[in-house]
Formats: structure tokens, C-alpha cells, sequence
């Protein structure tokens, strides 16, 4: 049977080595494992690096062949991805903060394999708001986009308009981004005017009724003395 012993598999005919490690996670990881191997010409390091599907076990990193027995036993190994498990679950991210009304966010989750688009209405009333995020990841030249809009009720809070999972890689930070609600206020219309506003082009063509329009913005007793400017 094959010796295995921290991350190194060394099979009874001794030519080759097998390099591997397991990932109890449910997140792709990038496994790094580094041995210490008793060989036909003393003790040499066999080690390597690579991405490791989620929950995989004895998953091989590498392995070397020698045309000869060569390796005879692994001395000692180190393991990036044992030593995380080892060192116990990480403590819980800080909370995010909450939106402000009015304000959006590109939040990405702690895994870096989705994010939302979220914003809060700042109107008393239903509002159609939009965000656009843009989210560069671990892939490199790739950047994750997306643009979403969804009426939102007031006093909800911050509110998820979309979700968007990252297509390759992993999602690293917000590059990009802005987010706004449209103003649900009736606006007046054009034909709607101040009570107060006189259309003065009809009384430009009828001195008459300019004079009786001046007259009404006279206190009582300038009117009167108006009325005696224009008697006949």
C-alpha cells in the first residue's frame, strides 16, 4: 500500500510521488503543499501549488516519476490549506453598513462569488431606482457589470434590486459604480400658471383693460388718484 503522510504519497515501488491535499470546504481554494522527501541521494523538498475543487479529497496537486526506486519516505509536510483548517473558522466579517437613503452599494459576498446591487428610496413615496456595478475579479483583464432597475417601496431600507454570480474567478472589489431613484413628484404642467401671473401680450393690444389690471394692483387710495389722471 502507498505511504501517505501530510500531503505526500510515496507507492512501495518508490519511483514516484504523488503531492495532494483536501479541501473540507465548500469554496474552490488554491492548495500549496511543500514536503521534506528521504531520497536515494539524500533528503530533498517536492512541493507545488494549484486550485482545489470544493470538498475534495486527496486531491493531487502534482506528482514526479523516476525511472528507478528513488523516494523512500516523507520526513515532514506542510500544508496551506490544513494549517487555515487548523487555525479554526475565521471570525465573522464586520457587518456592512447600512445604505443611506438616497445612496447605493455594490456589496460582494463574503465568498467573492456573487454580489448584489442594492439602494434605498429617499421618497416618501414608490420609486423606480437603477444601480450599475462594476466589479473586477480574479481573472485578470475581466471585469463583472451589471444594471438593474426595480421600483422600490418607501422606508424599506436598502433593498436588493439584483444578484449576479461571478461567471469566472472570484469577485475582489468595486471598480465602478452609480445608483440613483427617479423623483415620483408630479411635476405642473407648462399650461398650469401662479395665480398671481398675468399674461400680459392680450392686455398689450387693449389699453383698457391694461389700465383696469394696473388699477387692481393699486392700494385703494393710488387708484383713486389714477381714476382722476384718466378722467375726460
Amino acid at each position: 500500500m502507498p505511504r501517505a503522510e501530510a500531503g505526500c504519497v510515496i507507492p512501495p515501488d518508490g519511483k514516484s510521488i504523488n503531492v495532494i491535499t483536501d479541501n473540507g470546504s465548500g469554496e474552490e481554494k488554491s492548495c500549496a503543499v511543500k514536503c521534506q522527501v528521504d531520497t536515494k541521494v539524500g533528503v530533498a523538498q517536492v512541493g507545488c501549488g494549484r486550485t482545489t475543487p470544493p470538498f475534495a479529497k486527496a486531491h493531487s496537486l502534482c506528482d514526479f516519476d523516476k525511472p528507478e526506486r528513488w523516494y523512500r519516505k516523507v520526513i515532514s509536510a506542510e500544508d496551506t490549506c490544513k494549517v487555515e483548517a487548523a487555525s479554526g473558522p475565521k471570525p465573522a466579517a464586520a457587518a456592512a453598513p447600512a445604505v443611506k437613503p438616497g445612496t447605493f452599494i455594490c456589496r460582494i459576498a463574503a465568498a467573492g462569488l456573487s454580489f448584489d446591487a442594492m439602494i434605498a428610496n429617499p421618497y416618501k413615496v414608490e420609486a423606480s431606482c437603477q444601480v450599475n456595478c462594476q466589479i473586477s475579479t480574479t481573472v485578470a483583464g475581466t471585469t463583472a457589470q451589471s444594471s438593474c432597475t426595480k421600483n422600490v417601496a418607501p422606508g424599506a431600507g436598502e433593498v436588493v434590486l439584483c444578484s449576479h454570480k461571478a461567471e469566472k474567478g472570484r469577485l475582489v472589489k468595486v471598480v465602478g459604480g452609480s445608483g440613483s431613484c427617479t423623483d415620483p413628484t408630479p411635476k405642473p404642467s407648462t399650461a398650469e400658471k401662479d395665480e398671481d401671473e398675468i399674461d400680459v401680450q392680450p392686455l398689450a393690444n387693449d389699453p383698457t383693460k391694461m389700465l383696469e389690471q394696473i388699477r387692481k394692483q393699486l392700494p385703494p387710495g393710488a387708484q383713486k388718484v389714477l381714476d382722476q389722471m384718466n378722467r375726460p
